[in-house]
């Protein structure tokens, strides 16, 4: 019987902050109920300061080969999601004002609006919604400094006074007409504040934003991921699979662009579920650079899921073209509100094409 192949598995979680390994146990569960390559229930292992969880595959009567084990890891970067709880009221202001400032006067929206009838109904409708959270932030701040004292501010510039009492009598009204009542359970059922955060952090990563004096962002996020990458790239598997959902993929593209080991590119496998690349890239020439920059030096095998379900995802632009046989259209049977509301996006952890990818035998 042919030796047992050793395969890492490297998951790279979207944009959303969770805790700490909830993904990749997510995903070993799933992997463990797979039909096709039955596996044992995952057990907890570490590998070169790593810890994952080990999958080792159910004896199969007749095979010949026994299926791969397969170590899962978890590249985590949620928790540099930054947060605006500790922010002045001004500042959130002028933050979300830059956010929908960002996102909505582009030159870039009309090409991301021509790349599915899907795709734009999304960006409208999250576009809708952006201006809707930062009506309701507005308000909201205004609120919490009626609660204090006129700002220290004012009385070194007087000319901001009618400015101000403007701001304060705008809001008022606003807060008192009777749609804005309906507004947070609005934006609640449309996880607004979730969206904003996402848009938030994208704008800040494309934008490489330096903040109190640390490093850009995206330089920080990538540091982070490849040292998970890079730990279990040292050990001796035959096979290393980088996953990454959603926002992961992008990060995915930037980092193993410019990756410096070309003796790793014959192990790496590229896995993209749901990769939002194909809108980012309408707003971001480094992000298509660097996505040309990985198709001429190619990890051996990449492979891309996409779905129509899915509203803010499209195929990787010219995937098809490079990878023709490894470009994946799924078709989830979601209700409209779980596609609506972004919940489709999860899909790709429960997914049987998904999970057969990950678990089948490869030559």
């Amino acid at each position: 019987m042919s030796e047992q192949v050793r395969r890492a598995v490297v998951l790279i979680p979207g944009l959303k902050r969770v805790e700490r390994f909830s993904r990749r146990d997510l995903l070993a569960k799933n992997l463990a109920n797979n039909e096709i390559r039955p596996m044992q229930s995952p057990e907890p292992m570490k590998v070169g300061g790593e810890s994952g969880l080990r999958l080792m595959p159910r004896a199969l009567r007749g095979a010949t080969r026994p299926g791969p084990r397969i170590d899962l890891f978890e590249a985590y970067w949620a928790d540099m999601l930054p947060s605006s709880a500790e922010m002045s009221p001004w500042k959130r202001l002028a933050n979300g004002f830059e956010l929908v400032f960002y996102w909505l006067i582009s030159r870039g929206n009309l090409s991301a609006l021509r790349l599915s009838p899907t795709i734009a109904i999304g960006l409208v409708a999250g576009g809708v919604l952006l201006v809707l959270w930062y009506i309701s932030l507005t308000v909201m701040v205004a609120a919490a400094l009626r609660a204090t004292p006129e700002p220290a501010f004012l009385e070194s510039v007087p000319a901001l006074k009618p400015l101000y009492a403007w701001f304060m009598e705008v809001t008022a009204w606003v807060e008192a007409s009777a749609p804005y009542f309906i507004l947070p359970l609005l934006l609640s059922a449309f996880r607004a504040d979730e969206l904003a955060q996402m848009a938030m952090f994208s704008k800040d990563y494309l934008e490489n934003q330096q903040r109190e004096m640390q490093a850009g962002l995206r330089e920080r996020v990538r540091r982070r991921v490849a040292e998970t990458i890079d730990r279990v790239l040292a050990e001796p598997y035959d096979e290393v699979f980088i996953v990454a959902h959603s926002f992961g993929s992008i990060v995915a593209i930037d980092l193993l662009a410019d990756w410096p080991h070309p003796a790793d590119c014959d192990r790496i496998h590229l896995f993209t579920l749901g990769s939002p690349e194909a809108v980012l890239s309408c707003r971001s020439q480094w992000l298509a650079e660097e996505r040309e920059q990985l198709f001429q030096h190619s990890p051996s095998v990449w492979i891309d899921f996409h779905s129509p379900s899915d509203w803010l995802c499209k195929a990787v632009t010219d995937h098809a073209h490079h990878y023709p046989e490894n470009s994946h259209r799924l078709l989830f049977n979601r209700p409209l509100i779980e596609r609506v509301t972004g919940r489709t996006h999860m899909a790709y952890y429960f997914d049987h094409q998904v999970l057969q990818a990950l678990a089948a035998d490869r030559d």
